[in-house]
Parts: C-alpha cells; sequence; structure tokens
C-alpha cells in the first residue's frame, strides 16, 4: 500500500472479487442473482475500481513530479529496502509502509498542543518514527540529516518507485481465483444450519438492563 501526504492512497490496493452470496437461511447461493449476474456486477465493480485506481496514479506520479525538489530529512528502510522518506515542506511518502494512521494522531496531538510549521512536522515526524521502531524493531533503519545532506526526492524515486518497486498489478502475486462451479455449503455438506436472526428488541433490553446496574 502506498501513503502520500500522510493520508492512505488506493495506489498498491487490489480489487477483491467477492463470491457469490449464500442464503444464511438456507446454505443455498442466493437467488437474487444468477451466476452470471453476479459476474457482471463483479466485473464492472472492478472496471470501476480500475479507473479510480488509474486517476490515483497519475495523482501520485504528479506528486512525485512536482514535488522532486524537495530536501529529503529522513530516509525509513525495512530490512534493508528503501520503504519511506520524509522532507522539508512536510513532504512524505511510503511505499510498503503504513504511517497515515499515527500521522493523523499525532497532527491532531500536536495541533492540540498549539504547535504549528515546521515545530508540528518535526513533531509529527519524531511520533511516527517512534511508533514505527515500536512495531517494526531492530528491522526499521532511519537515516537522518538537516535539510540538504539526504538529497532530494528525485534521488529517492526510482528506488522507492521504480521498476517492480510500482505497485501494480503485474508486480504481485497472483490472486486465488474463485471457482465459480463450486457447490454451495448446503450442497457440499459444510453447512452449519441457518443464522440465528437478532432479535434487535431483546438486544436493546439487554442491553439497558446492564446500563443500569453498572
Amino acid at each position: 500500500m502506498v501513503e502520500f501526504q500522510g493520508k492512505m492512497s488506493i495506489v498498491g490496493a487490489r480489487y477483491l472479487t467477492m463470491p457469490r452470496p449464500i442464503d444464511p437461511q438456507t446454505g443455498e447461493y442466493s437467488t437474487k442473482f444468477s451466476l452470471d449476474e453476479w459476474k457482471d456486477i463483479q466485473a464492472k465493480r472492478k472496471e470501476q475500481f480500475e479507473t479510480y485506481q488509474a486517476n490515483a496514479e497519475n495523482h501520485l506520479s504528479s506528486w512525485l513530479d512536482d514535488n522532486s525538489d524537495a530536501e529529503i530529512t529522513r530516509a525509513y528502510y525495512l530490512d534493508d529496502e528503501l520503504v519511506a522518506v520524509f522532507g522539508e515542506d512536510n513532504v512524505n511518502v511510503s511505499n510498503g509502509m503504513n504511517y497515515a494512521m499515527e500521522y493523523r494522531y499525532a497532527q491532531s496531538d500536536g495541533e492540540d498542543l498549539g504547535y504549528s510549521g515546521d515545530q508540528l512536522t518535526r513533531y509529527v515526524e519524531n511520533r511516527i518514527e517512534f511508533a514505527l521502531r515500536r512495531e517494526y524493531g531492530d528491522r526499521l533503519t532511519v537515516k537522518e540529516g538537516p535539510a540538504g545532506t539526504l538529497g532530494t526526492l528525485a534521488d529517492y524515486r526510482e528506488e522507492l518507485f521504480g521498476g517492480d518497486r510500482w505497485p501494480s498489478e503485474e508486480n504481485m502475486p497472483p490472486m486465488r481465483e474463485i471457482d465459480w462451479d463450486a457447490p454451495s455449503p448446503a450442497q457440499a455438506g459444510t453447512w452449519q444450519g441457518p443464522v440465528a436472526l437478532i432479535d434487535t428488541q431483546a438486544f436493546l433490553d439487554i442491553r439497558t438492563m446492564r446500563l443500569e446496574t453498572q
């Protein structure tokens, strides 16, 4: 998964084709859609996803072009492979390392503390590095230096996204294909019985009673 400017991107994500829905009360394939209708629905959704993803890839490429001169101050390596760079003017991008969630929390906490500008940027970066070191331990290596000492974003682009590092379908392991001819759970003898329907009012009554006893 790719993340940049502290946000998750759909670049590198994959559309997961869903198998035919099962009727929870019978264990048979749902009669709401025929097999061909369901396959058509999945094909259209995948096409929409791929269009959206292509736009996201173009946006990432344009962003990398526009910020090519940004000076890098931190480079993150996971198992000796470059996975992210952070730099001046709040430039940050990763390929294979998730930091967006911590970024959002750190940004909010820093603003609550009254930080802004470069001070806020440093606070966020330090929080992210602490979280990543806690998660990855010795697998993570961080190169750090003043602005200008680690080069520009353009210097890291090929190593981060070049060749088979670009997160395209062709550069990922093939996904398991769905066996559209597979028997339903009921036909296969694996059906465990109907799913019990939730009695909404009973659930609310139980929850109310528990709250009253606290």
